[in-house]
């Protein structure tokens, strides 16, 4: 069984939603899911590419900076490729 990707053109960030994608290593998802719902109001962590580890975070404009902070600390414990944040 082949995994389908979802990938499509992700529209620019409105006043409501600030959209970072980042790559991580596919085994790190869960994780990085689990770090961000702890910190329940930095973002919302979205899967795109399950087996590219291509994840989206939607951050709250009052919160972005916090994500970002959030996102930098990682990389002391995994790899965090920046696509766009």
């Amino acid at each position: 069984m082949t995994q389908k990707k979802i990938w499509s053109p992700l529209p620019e960030a409105g006043r409501d939603c600030h959209r970072m994608l980042i790559k991580v290593d596919p085994g790190d998802i869960a994780y990085l899911v689990e770090v961000f719902e702890s910190h329940e109001s930095l973002g919302i962590p979205r899967t795109i590419d399950q087996a590219e580890g291509i994840v989206e975070i939607l951050a709250s404009p009052d919160y972005v900076e916090e994500a970002r902070a959030l996102l930098e600390a990682l990389k002391e414990e995994m790899r965090v490729d920046v696509i766009r944040m």
